[in-house]
């Protein structure tokens, strides 16, 4: 009689374990439906915040780049030929880009920059 006794806590225990890990199951997923409603209904809100923030961040790194050049040709006496190199494997890696379909942009953007920088 004792064994029935253990028998029926650990059918009961299951029982209660399967419950509650299935509640939990569907109450993540309401959560993750009303995260998804709540989210699409304020796309624009967020798109209309995230632009300046954007665009300080952009300035930012731009300003940041700059005073690093500048300490950089105050420190270093290759700074010209080491900004020349970069421009030249900039290009180079621009060309390969264009070669399997991708947009060299960007990377003829930074060897012009390092070209600048070379001259001066």
């Amino acid at each position: 009689m004792v064994q029935h006794s253990h028998s029926s806590r650990t059918v009961l225990a299951l029982l209660m374990v399967a419950v509650t890990a299935t509640i939990g199951a569907g109450a993540s997923e309401l959560a993750h439906t009303a995260t998804e409603t709540v989210a699409g209904s304020v796309p624009a809100r967020e798109n209309a915040n995230e632009i300046p923030q954007q665009a300080r961040d952009d300035k930012n790194r731009k300003k940041i780049r700059q005073e690093n050049d500048k300490t950089s040709k105050a420190r270093e006496p290759l700074y010209p030929q080491q900004a020349g190199l970069l421009a030249r494997h900039y290009r180079e890696t621009a060309a390969i880009v264009a070669r399997q379909g991708g947009d060299p942009q960007p990377l003829l953007d930074a060897a012009a920059y390092f070209e600048r920088q070379s001259e001066k």
